[in-house]
């Protein structure tokens, strides 16, 4: 057994003891002591000495408690984390592109890789030698696809042996700073905190084991996804890690940090290495021009190529090795055009895990990807067919319950809030395009059904108040008028418009009592707050559409928008043919559809909290259009295809120079491309 791992149980051990023999037997005789009880025939002569012994037994205590946080980590902890850290790494390796070439071409290893250190003539292949020589501290910097990341997880196993054998050798952690913007919203989140919540997530190591670790110098950090950070942050995120890092992957050198170059492979490697793949490959060497071998000095290069033409006759290799490889992978599947729009969509995701689209994320990071079309379809065809859907819906149970007047001026109020309360872009395609019939259709659905829901709703509401008594009912009514008039009038002095509309059913209520206008306003109410928050709900997704998005739909205006909500309004109310109904009721109905601008705003509790849910709920049936149902499918898919690979449960593309030509390509060429 590990000695540090006797030590720290021995150490919870004795602290365990000493918090029983306190709790149960010092502290309960010393308090019985004190107010004159009996002294425990146990305890004798020591009574009096009971009170220091529990002082000195809870200092100990507080002492082992202490040792153990700030020194218990340094011992269990760590074979612990060296343990997951190996586990990970080796992990990371087995699922690379390099790997998994080897599996399938059924070769040893990899070419070796060398390096130099900037401003020497020698080249070493001893990267570990290079690392003790600079004092611990250096840049892997190399183009994509130089393996560059492969060397630092190697590196990171050389340090995980060397820290198991020395126990004042730092841990080493391999993070990867393409999710370091991931824990953040729109601004990078701080290093240190991100730093210490990877080397949570990643290896279970505590963020209190941490932060003395980081002070103590006791982590080696090795970072890798540089490149992934945007530009506009990576002179920041350069400064942030400078303290940290021990070795970092680069594309560039790093101000202050000393530079080691990975070096290209070299003709002899490559050729060796086609001969070690003899006979799968015999037919590859002959096809390689001056201008393939000029772009055939990096291991990423190498394997494309050694995958794509593999027991293949090989006549021509185009210069595009990437493109040639994705095509290679993807020309055996037989509905190639669904598989490539969502590969290019979770490549211009740009999400750390790619099975986290599986549930989506918040719209700002997708919505902007998708094409005019199924956003034109959801302004234009399926968000007036929902809100005229709706009033008619609601309409029809106003005539139904209430009666028609109500159920006219429901309508009316309605059409008016559309006009004075328009959150609903006018983005229109322009006239000549039929299209998007279906989508209206179950729009109009859609809001019948979301309808009668408010409808349902505004009914009970409006009989609560029943069993109220007369004077309690009326001052309602009065007092949630005014309210519901100052959220409605604007400008700066609503309180005399505010006073007057209330005066309106407290004189009405004369004649026609508080609980018919309570009915109406239970209805009007109802209605109001999901017309308002449904409004918002649309303007805050047409605020997350790209400007030149929104300028391409701006283009035209069918005539037949605007008339629909009052004529299917008018379509709804014939429900109240049967029964006239009251004005105290239709007043209540207009009363409380007051609150429809209040609902509308964006900075108005609970309104907005419901306006973003409304506004995640119109938005992730358009991403159907670029990921499909089947989206487990889709990765494991590309998982065989070895386009995406997949560590501790997290798909990723298996390379960036993958992610980068599926995020830039033209899906159709490349399904005709797929197809010859």
């Amino acid at each position: 057994m590990d000695p540090s791992g006797v030590t720290r149980a021995a150490r919870l051990t004795a602290l365990a003891a000493l918090c029983l023999v306190t709790v149960v037997l010092l502290l309960p005789a010393a308090i019985s002591v004190s107010t004159g009880g009996a002294v425990p025939g146990l305890l004798g002569e020591f009574a009096r000495w009971l009170w220091p012994a529990v002082g000195a037994m809870v200092l100990v205590a507080i002492g082992l408690a202490i040792w153990e946080r700030v020194r218990g980590h340094e011992t269990s902890n760590r074979t612990a984390a060296l343990g997951r850290v190996e586990a990970h790494v080796k992990a990371l390796l087995a699922s690379s592109l390099a790997a998994q070439t080897q599996i399938k071409l059924g070769v040893l290893r990899q070419p070796r890789l060398s390096v130099r250190v900037d401003g020497e003539a020698v080249s070493s292949s001893d990267l570990e030698a290079v690392y003790d020589r600079l004092g611990h501290t250096m840049v892997l910097v190399g183009p994509v696809g130089s393996g560059r990341s492969t060397l630092l997880r190697e590196l990171c196993l050389v340090l995980v042996e060397r820290a198991r054998n020395d126990p004042e050798a730092p841990i080493p952690v391999v993070v990867d700073l393409a999710t370091w913007r991931a824990y953040g919203t729109r601004k990078p989140t701080e290093f240190t905190a991100w730093l210490l919540r990877e080397m949570n997530r990643r290896y279970g190591i505590s963020r209190s084991a941490g932060t003395i670790w980081l002070r103590r110098e006791r982590v080696a950090v090795l970072i890798d996804g540089l490149d992934e950070v945007p530009r506009i942050d990576r002179a920041h995120c350069e400064s942030e890690l400078a303290p940290f890092a021990s070795v970092v992957c680069s594309t560039e050198p790093i101000e202050n940090l000393p530079s080691v170059y990975v070096e290209p492979l070299s003709r002899g490697q490559v050729l060796e290495y086609i001969a070690s793949v003899s006979p799968r490959l015999d037919g590859l060497e002959s096809a390689l021009t001056p201008a393939i071998w000029e772009r055939l000095d990096s291991p990423l290069a190498l394997n494309l190529l050694a995958l794509t033409h593999l027991d293949r006759q090989v006549d021509t290799i185009g210069t595009d090795f990437v493109g040639s490889f994705v095509v290679e992978r993807l020309s055996a599947q037989r509905a190639a055009g669904p598989t490539i729009r969502a590969l290019k969509f979770l490549a211009r995701l740009g999400r750390p895990d790619l099975g986290a689209p599986v549930h989506m994320p918040h719209r700002r990071w997708w919505l902007p990807l998708l094409p005019t079309r199924p956003l034109w379809l959801l302004f234009v065809r399926a968000v007036p067919a929902a809100y005229a859907g709706g009033v008619c819906a609601v309409a029809f149970l106003t005539g139904l319950q209430l009666g028609l007047w109500p159920a006219l001026v429901f309508v009316v109020a309605a059409s008016s809030l559309l006009v004075l309360v328009n959150r609903v872009p006018r983005v229109f395609h322009p006239p000549g395009r039929a299209h998007g019939l279906l989508t209206a259709v179950l729009g109009f659905l859609a809001g019948v059904f979301a309808g009668l829901l408010v409808g349902l709703a505004g009914l009970w509401l409006g009989g609560i108040g029943t069993p109220w008594p007369y004077a309690v009912a009326y001052v309602f009514v009065v007092v949630a008028a005014f309210f519901l008039a100052l959220g409605f009038v604007p400008g700066d002095a609503p309180i005399p418009w505010a006073v007057l509309i209330a005066a309106a059913p407290g004189v009405s209520m004369i004649w026609t009592g508080p609980y018919a206008v309570l009915a109406g306003m239970g209805m009007g109410f109802s209605a109001g707050v999901a017309g308002g928050v449904f409004a918002a709900a649309v303007g805050r997704v047409w605020r997350t559409v790209r400007p030149g998005q929104q300028q391409r739909m701006r283009l035209g205006r069918p005539w037949w928008i605007q008339p629909a909500v009052p004529m299917l309004g008018l379509v709804g109310a014939l429900g109240g043919l049967g029964a006239v109904g009251s004005w105290g009721t239709a007043l209540g109905v207009a009363l409380g559809l007051l609150v429809t601008p209040t609902a509308a705003r964006d900075y108005v509790w609970p309104f907005d909290a419901l306006a973003e849910v409304a506004a995640e709920g119109l938005t992730r049936p358009l991403s159907l259009g670029e990921l499909s149902f089947r989206r487990k499918a889709l990765l494991h898919l590309a998982q065989d295809r070895l386009l995406l690979t997949r560590v501790d449960g997290e798909y990723r593309f298996a390379h960036v120079a993958l992610r980068d030509h599926l995020a830039s390509c033209d899906p159709t060429a490349l399904v005709r491309a797929t197809r010859r």
